[in-house]
């Protein structure tokens, strides 16, 4: 749903009546995602796509049904010979979509306020005709009717892997809206340049920590960092939150800066940490951070070399390495990592 946000802000301060269809589930080669929305005015428009135009022209027919009822519907589009062409469903994919009236106006207004906020939440409603809803923040706390205590743990995860889902046995639907993930950066250099650039057009926030001035303000980005701190990792890092939305990456190339980040780092809760250097340089970190008394399995949490391998050489090739790395990290479950 968000990427469609701004027109459905522009549609309610219009007072028009709307109502949002929603992708629940989807088999086999369904064209568009879990969580896909798709919001329908009473005069038949579109905003959004559930289907990339398959089953669009159903769904809205089903829409207008759904805004004179005020019932929400939930309705199964799939493919069989008399319909393959008509629903247009040819790819084999099949469809479950919640189709309902506009979420009440006092849930709307603390969705919107949340996201403009950049504060990171679910939106846990009932598939039912009368749906209820609950929201949850990522800290856990709750508003709303529509859960219990116990099924937190299961939001947490999907909230984590930006994962909208039917949860509970099938009649829930989280749909998860992940505040903008943090990049923090441990040290000023070209290659920092060129992650800055790419963690931004991938929607990160980024942190700049460098206690040398001369690399932290000298440095010329094309795009420059959300923030720069020039201060001691040891300074900084214990005043953030550093929770499964925060991706480190460790590229100062000076012990005394990198292994200050990093025991800190590896006793938090980051979802990535991933350190510059060769294997040989790596081999010396571990063999410091085990003086320190960290052990094996806290050790191999550190992406080292970092990147993937695609053979990179130039700073802007290692950038992209690690940019993949971060993205490979953050679209896989939480248990594989």
């Amino acid at each position: 749903m968000i990427e469609i946000v701004s027109s459905i802000r522009k549609l309610k301060k219009e007072g028009q009546e709307l109502a949002i269809a929603t992708v629940v589930n989807t088999w086999k080669s369904s064209p568009r995602p879990v969580g896909s929305s798709l919001v329908i005015t009473k005069a038949g428009e579109m905003i959004g796509s559930v289907s990339g135009g398959c089953v669009e022209g159903a769904v809205v027919k089903k829409g207008l049904e759904v805004l004179a009822s005020k019932k929400a519907e939930l309705v199964h589009y799939g493919v069989t010979d008399e319909e393959a062409w008509e629903v247009g469903l040819s790819c084999g994919g099949e469809l479950e979509i919640f189709i309902q009236p506009f979420y009440p106006d006092a849930v709307w207004e603390e969705v919107n306020k949340l996201l403009e906020e950049d504060t990171g939440f679910s939106l846990l409603m009932t598939l039912e005709e009368k749906p209820l809803y609950s929201i949850v923040l990522a800290n856990g706390e709750v508003s709303g009717t529509s859960l219990v205590k116990a099924q937190l743990a299961e939001i947490e995860t999907a909230y984590y892997e930006s994962d909208s889902k039917t949860l509970f046995s099938g009649n829930h639907f989280v749909m998860t809206f992940p505040k903008k993930p943090l990049l923090l950066m441990v040290g000023s250099a070209h290659i920092t340049v060129a992650l800055t650039e790419m963690a931004q057009m991938f929607g990160f926030e980024t942190l700049l920590i460098d206690p040398r001035a001369t690399f932290a303000t000298k440095t010329i980005y094309k795009t420059k960092p959300d923030k720069i701190q020039i201060r001691w990792p040891q300074e900084v890092l214990p005043s953030l939150d550093l929770d499964k939305n925060t991706y480190a990456v460790i590229l100062s190339h000076d012990p005394k800066i990198d292994d200050e980040a990093l025991k800190i780092l590896l006793k938090s809760n980051v979802r990535y940490i991933g350190a510059l250097g060769s294997r040989k340089t790596h081999a010396k970190r571990i063999d410091r951070l085990t003086a320190f008394g960290f052990s094996s399995n806290e050790l191999d949490l550190i992406h080292a070399p970092i990147g993937l391998d695609i053979g990179s050489k130039m700073p802007r090739e290692i950038a992209l390495s690690i940019m993949a790395e971060i993205i490979k990290v953050k679209n896989s479950p939480l248990r594989t990592q």
